[in-house]
């Protein structure tokens, strides 16, 4: 039974209830854009807009920190494109899908937070700037879900471009605080909490690949790997670093709880220089016995909810990075617009700048996404 699959219908089936039944006040804009309008949580930001000196520190911080995040995703997103083509370099860009290449209820619990944590600190630095707060709203983009804070455009046109570039920076740079803040918590408060309450039996194997030396082999679906080549493998990380030390060609030798197999690596298709086995592995656990007996079904709701609030940081990151880049469509265009109106007065010349780069961006993404079946394809 695909739980994620039943979760994913079950709530897509109450969102378009939900719009049914609010149907009257839906918008549908750019045939993609599903929106519901609203003024709650308007004079909630407000109010804490009140507190200038602290919000126009975080503003201000936010705007290196976002052109940081330009640079650094563009940097690796062409490092990763030249290993493409050299034929080094994996996958850069996945497509972010709750219930098929992530879990379905964490994900869109994340999604839910990182929406909210960056459309109300591009709300709240807009109050701070005397910009009116028009409404929020929720809505669909295709199947995600999506929150916004509209703000009076004309009011943003009047104010300086600090102004402006505090307010869009302050989304994306809320998220990365955000995911800063969770890594925190969950290194110096839930991670200890685990170490005590599950041990760690090895590598379990969720999925292989039938073209693959492991399946010809012999291993399957549910073997837990407990050594590679006679290295102890108890975490992920284990047998990440024991496979470091295995090149493309080598013998291997893989113990599981069913058996031992050995038989010879084949080159990564994504990485020349890495071995290939075609295992996609998760962690294997089981939960002590004193803390099932002490804390009975608490001890499973932690551990969910551990899994939900890794994934919440983790998306808060990438989504956070993501909107650095100077892309028209999210803030990092915009940013650097306004940066550029520092050095360069002309319009036209600003705009035809940021197209490009916009452009060159936009490719970098594409081809780090599809980039690895072009090469094999033409290879």
């Amino acid at each position: 039974m695909n739980l994620d699959l039943i979760s994913a219908v079950i709530f897509y089936a109450v969102i378009a209830l939900l719009i049914y039944k609010y149907r009257a006040r839906i918008k549908i804009m750019n045939k993609v854009f599903i929106t519901y309008r609203t003024k709650k949580g308007l004079e909630f930001m407000r109010r804490l807009a009140e507190y200038r000196v602290f919000w126009k520190i975080f503003s201000t911080i936010a705007i290196p920190v976002v052109v940081f995040g330009m640079l650094l995703v563009g940097v690796s997103l062409f490092q990763n494109l030249l290993k493409i083509i050299q034929g080094t370099g994996g996958q850069g860009v996945e497509l972010l899908l709750p219930g098929i290449t992530v879990p379905f209820w964490p994900s869109i619990i994340a999604i839910g937070v990182l929406i909210i944590v960056h459309e109300f600190s591009h709300g709240i630095v807009a109050a701070m700037e005397g910009i009116r707060l028009k409404s929020t709203g929720v809505g669909l983009f295709a199947f995600l879900p999506l929150a916004f804070v509209e703000l009076d455009e004309k009011q943003m046109l009047t104010k300086s471009k600090l102004s402006r570039l505090r307010i869009l920076s302050s989304g994306p740079f809320a998220n990365i605080v955000m995911w800063g803040i969770l890594i925190g918590f969950i290194s110096l408060v839930l991670a200890p909490v685990m170490n005590n309450i599950i041990i760690n039996d090895g590598a379990n194997i969720t999925s292989l690949d039938i073209n693959a030396p492991a399946y010809n082999a012999g291993l399957k679906e549910g073997d837990v790997i407990v050594s590679v080549n006679n290295v102890s493998i108890a975490t992920i990380s284990d047998f990440i670093n024991a496979m470091k030390d295995v090149h493309p060609g080598d013998a291997v030798t893989i113990t599981t709880l069913n058996g031992t197999f050995t038989f010879n690596t084949s080159v990564n298709p994504q990485d020349s220089s890495r071995p290939y086995i075609g295992v996609v592995v998760t962690q294997a656990y089981h939960i002590s016995s004193s803390a099932k007996e002490k804390y009975g079904f608490w001890v499973d709701v932690f551990i969910w909810l551990f899994g939900v609030i890794k994934w919440v940081a983790l998306i808060n990151l990438f989504v956070g990075l993501i909107n650095c880049i100077p892309v028209w469509a999210i803030d990092g265009g915009r940013v650097l617009y306004d940066l550029l109106g520092y050095v360069i007065n002309n319009d036209k010349v600003r705009l035809w700048i940021v197209n490009a780069t916009s452009a060159f961006y936009i490719t970098l993404i594409v081809f780090n996404f599809i980039g690895p079946w072009l090469v094999k394809l033409v290879g």
